[in-house]
């Protein structure tokens, strides 16, 4: 069986094939590391802040306190 030519698939189509491919290594590396935006914003944990903080922070920002 061949594989699909991942470079030519869309990125949904590419999602698609992983979601039934899971252990298709090559296709993975083709979403994830090739396809990668370099100029993503990243958001570093805040490694100083405490567990609770955090925890409490994300429920507020999620909207999950009762």
């Amino acid at each position: 069986m061949m594989k699909p030519d991942f470079t030519k698939m869309t990125r949904k189509e590419l999602k698609k094939y992983i979601l039934s491919h899971p252990t298709d290594d090559e296709a993975i590396r083709e979403l994830f590391i090739n396809r990668r935006n370099p100029n993503v914003q990243v958001f570093p944990y805040p490694n100083n802040m405490p567990y609770a903080e955090i925890e409490a922070m994300l429920k507020s920002k999620l909207n999950l306190d009762p």
